[in-house]
């Protein structure tokens, strides 16, 4: 199960060119964790708990947390680019959102900000 989970992850990453490398950081029979490298300081930590329905999604650049979308147990809230050590519950937060639609938003967001 957790092999389909990577396999999925690894075709949705590809599909962004943005998207440098892709590397496997952590797997067990449960857990993923993928590294997608953006730039030298920028890269999207992806985090996935099939056993306990958990899905992290970070943008990480100079070593902080940028942004991010989180789900604990099938509840979804975000890390807004203006405070990403804030939890946003609101509806736009707690609205779902795949990794694809994640990446899609990643790349405007790193547009504006000058970093692609």
């Amino acid at each position: 199960m957790i092999d389909s989970v990577e396999k999925q992850i690894y075709e949705v990453a590809s599909k962004f060119a943005f998207v440098e490398k892709a590397e496997t950081l952590l797997k067990t029979l449960n857990t993923i964790k993928i590294k997608l490298s953006i730039t030298s300081t920028c890269f999207i930590q992806i985090y996935q708990n099939i056993q306990k329905n958990v899905k992290n999604y970070v943008v990480v650049f100079g070593n902080q947390r940028l942004f991010g979308r989180d789900c604990d147990g099938g509840a979804w809230h975000s890390h807004p680019i203006e405070n990403p050590d804030s939890h946003d519950f609101a509806e736009d937060g707690a609205t779902e959102i795949s990794l694809e639609d994640f990446l899609y938003e990643v790349g405007e967001k790193l547009v504006l900000l000058g970093i692609l």
